[in-house]
């Protein structure tokens, strides 16, 4: 079933037909995955959407979308989406074909030369400085070729300008998120006495772990002065290794490695995936949100997704100031420091743990600036654009 609160599909009102060719869908989880879970919902409004997606995907989607699912291997994938999509497009005229990341770019330039398609891709930031020489001469050059690019965040913009897209080709429009109810106390004790969370205030990490989450140098090099000053306070990570991801740098046994060798063991305790609704819990319970990333060669966090969902559940962010994730955290919504710095990372914790008082309503109105219906009115007027 969908998650709760998205918008469901109308019908279309324009005419326009619309291929969505993405391996970034439900049920595969992350960040990328409800952002192309959401622009299929929002396009679908006013278009006749066709999807080629992951194994499963079909389930999550409204029905008036038409979806081939396809393995949710990523090498899988791109043989099972090219052999799709060439057999959909020759059946009928699609005025607009959406790549969900850049790794679809040379599919939809494929496409353009055998059928004239109007193509869009969506980059996110590792997707264009992955290191893999291979992905660089071949999937970069077609990236060039599209008629638009969507950019996640300036920073990401900057680096599809670097490797040679045309800048006039290339528009930001930062991902969205969803403004919950937020849980009443019953429900925040059923969530804490569940996941038997038994630290009064907690800091909350959520992603993928991988190196550039920066989370192991974070428990190293932070955490044990903030619980020194916060006793009662712990860690809760929601997340696990990314599987079958470009680059392949999960980091979850250095994490635990780090726990052990710092001995707050009992101080750190890992939820793995959680569902919808219980992730908006685990934001709402928490006292601070963080997000320690670092700078690592051949990858970037190209926007920072959790953010504005956390800012959403009236949670603030602290973390480093890198890639782009200085889009995400508005001066409203949390704070940010030099990266590396991490006394002043450990000083920020701090204060959120020991702060007395509800700013709920302050972070909550920053999340309102990236709710998707803003990040729908800048989507649709490049779909027509596309199809003048």
């Amino acid at each position: 079933m969908p998650p709760e609160g998205t918008a469901q599909a109308t019908g279309n009102e324009s005419g326009l037909k619309v291929l969505v060719i993405t391996r970034n869908l439900p049920p595969l989880v992350g960040g990328m995955e409800r952002l192309l879970y959401n622009l299929v919902l929002g396009v679908a409004e006013y278009a006749d959407v066709t999807v080629i997606g992951p194994s499963g995907c079909r389930a999550y989607l409204p029905g008036a979308v038409a979806t081939q699912e396809c393995s949710d291997k990523l090498a899988g994938f791109l043989v099972g989406s090219t052999l799709a999509a060439l057999r959909i497009v020759r059946q009928g005229r699609f005025d607009v074909v959406i790549g969900g990341s850049g790794l679809m770019a040379p599919l939809l330039l494929l496409l353009k030369l055998l059928f004239r398609c109007r193509t869009l891709i969506l980059v996110h930031g590792l997707d264009i400085i992955v290191d893999h020489w291979l992905y660089q001469r071949l999937f970069i050059p077609a990236l060039r070729k599209a008629d638009q690019v969507v950019a996640n965040s300036r920073n990401t913009r900057r680096l599809a300008v670097e490797k040679g897209v045309a800048e006039d080709r290339i528009t930001i429009i930062h991902p969205g998120t969803h403004i919950p109810e937020l849980p009443d106390e019953e429900r925040k004790r059923e969530f804490l006495q569940r996941y038997r969370i038994p630290h009064s205030r907690y800091m909350l990490f959520v992603g993928r772990i991988t190196r550039r989450k920066g989370l192991s140098p974070f428990i190293r090099n932070s955490l044990p002065a903030i619980l020194q000053a916060c006793p009662d306070a712990g860690l809760v990570v929601v997340g696990d290794n990314p599987d079958d991801s470009l680059n392949r740098q999960g980091e979850k046994a250095e994490v635990l490695a780090a726990i052990k060798e710092t001995g707050l063991t009992d101080k750190v305790m890992f939820l793995g995936q959680v569902n919808d609704r219980d992730l908006e819990t685990a934001y709402a319970c928490a006292a601070v949100h963080v997000f320690p990333l670092i700078a690592v060669p051949g990858d970037v966090e190209g926007f920072g997704m959790v953010a504005i969902e956390a800012a959403a559940m009236g949670t603030p962010t602290i973390g480093f100031d890198v890639g782009g994730v200085r889009d995400a955290v508005l001066p409203t919504g949390g704070h940010l420091v030099e990266v590396g710095q991490y006394n002043l990372l450990r000083d920020a914790a701090t204060t959120q743990l020991q702060h007395i008082g509800d700013k709920s309503g302050a972070y909550r109105e920053q999340a309102k600036c990236f709710d998707w219906t803003r990040f729908h009115q800048y989507v649709r007027p490049l779909i027509h654009q596309a199809n003048p």
